[in-house]
């Protein structure tokens, strides 16, 4: 390693001097300027140095992609929370639950922005510009919620957190 470092040295000097490779009794390769009998020269090969061109560079000018209305408006940093209902809240035999968002800052008219709600993986009818819906005929059972801020095209610009709720219904049997 020492001596690969000592040739990496050798080459990186602008000199004129001699190299020498030499292998000793235990292997060892050695470099060095001083020729010895069984020593063979190496000759080092010193690449043209870069030489800048003054001329200016050449500049590629690339089409613009284009904008659509609802992207050049940049997407507000919404952040939505889930206030109804609550964290692992149980529902004892509900007609109807209504869940309820909130949301800052409002959502951008100029943008279409909406919010789309989705129970269980599914999504609860289409985007919405409402903070709040009502779940009808629920079965019985955990149930996660959570909703998304979308653009126009559909595309998450950002998602709640996920709530976890309980609808819980008398058994036929009672």
């Amino acid at each position: 390693m020492k001596y690969g470092l000592l040739l990496i040295l050798l080459v990186a000097s602008v000199t004129q001097a001699q190299v020498y490779r030499t292998v000793d009794k235990d292997g060892n390769i050695i470099y060095t300027d001083v020729p010895s009998d069984n020593a063979e020269e190496v000759v080092i090969d010193i690449a043209p140095s870069y030489t800048p061109i003054a001329s200016p560079p050449l500049v590629v000018e690339e089409p613009l992609p284009e904008i659509s209305e609802s992207e050049s408006i940049d997407a507000p940093h919404y952040k939505l929370s889930i206030t109804s209902p609550t964290q692992n809240q149980s529902f004892q035999n509900p007609e109807t639950i209504t869940v309820t968002v909130g949301v800052k800052p409002e959502l951008s008219e100029l943008r279409s922005d909406k919010l789309l709600f989705k129970l269980d993986g599914k999504s609860i009818g289409k985007p919405q510009i409402s903070s709040s819906i009502t779940l009808a005929d629920l079965e019985r059972g955990s149930h996660i919620l959570v909703v998304s801020a979308v653009d126009k095209s559909g595309k998450v610009l950002k998602s709640s957190k996920s709530v976890l709720f309980h609808v819980h219904r008398r058994s036929v049997a009672q």
